[in-house]
Parts: structure tokens; sequence; C-alpha cells
């Protein structure tokens, strides 16, 4: 693991972690059946082993943060690909759980300050949003190395999951 991570996390543990998209979608559905994953939309390049280092990280913090623009994402694709309605509506009661949580904490980015983000032109609202809430408030958790490279340049802090297989 790199040196980096204690001291994030040390920094960032009671203010709270941003969950991107693809690492809370594999993280919901690890929840419901590991077999899942690789199964879903965008979970393809993950593993049950991924979804450890993920839950692994999470415990170590006192607050999740959530983003509309995260939690929009993450629904529509746990619509996608869903192999039987059964499973759909188990994902679904996770999701409802997640949100509900007592550590889950909504956050909320104006879209006017979104959209002249300069992230907004290069990775799109949903990315722009995460740059604009997590400024200097929460630690960004991803696997996007566009968006981890932007944070880094905006001086954001970022825990990239490629961090947690050194």
């Amino acid at each position: 693991m790199n040196t980096n991570v204690g001291d994030l996390i040390a920094r960032y543990r009671d203010k709270g972690i941003l969950i991107d998209t693809n690492l809370l979608l594999v993280l919901l559905v690890g929840n419901i059946d590991l077999r899942l994953i690789g199964k879903v939309a965008r979970t393809e390049k993950y593993s049950p082993e991924d979804y450890e280092r993920i839950r692994d990280v999470l415990v170590l913090f006192t607050r999740f943060i959530i983003l509309p623009q995260v939690m929009t994402e993450t629904g529509n694709l746990l619509k996608r690909n869903c192999p039987t309605a059964s499973t759909l509506q188990d994902l679904h009661l996770e999701f409802l759980r997640f949100v509900h949580d007592v550590k889950t904490r909504e956050s909320r980015a104006l879209s006017r300050r979104i959209t002249v983000h300069p992230a907004f032109n290069d990775l799109g609202y949903a990315d722009a949003a995460i740059l604009t809430a997590a400024d200097g408030k929460h630690l960004v958790f991803t696997d996007d190395g566009p968006l981890q490279g932007m944070a880094w340049s905006r001086g954001v802090d970022v825990l990239p999951f490629q961090w947690l297989h050194t």
C-alpha cells in the first residue's frame, strides 16, 4: 500500500470519503453477491478481491459522502444487464440501505458551479460535480485516471483505487 494512503485516511477519516460511481457499484453488487461482480455493467474489470479492498478502505472512515450525480449514475447502472428481476430488486434494496446508512452523508454542488468547473468540458457533469463537492472537504476515492489527474492538478485529494494494489 502506498505510504501516502495512511496520511490521506488520517486526514479525512472524519471528514468523509466521496465514492466514485464504479467503486460504489462494485461495493453494492458485492454486498449482494460476489459472483455478480463482472456480470453487472461496469464491474467487468473488478474481482471479489477488489470488492474486499474497497470494503477494507471504507471501514476506516466515519462518513461516506454521496452526490446526487453519482447516485443517479449508480442507480442507472444497477438496472443495466442485471441477470434477473430478483437480483435487481436485491440491488435496489442494497442501494436504499446504503443511502440510509447512518454513516452516509449527501453533499451537493450547485449546477452553476459544476458547469463552470474546468473539469466539466473534459470529464463531464458527474466528475466535475465530484471535484466541486470534494474541494478541500472530502477525499475522492476513484479508479478513474482522468478524474485523478484533474483532481491532482486542482489540489483535490484523491485516493486512487490502484494504490491499494501496491
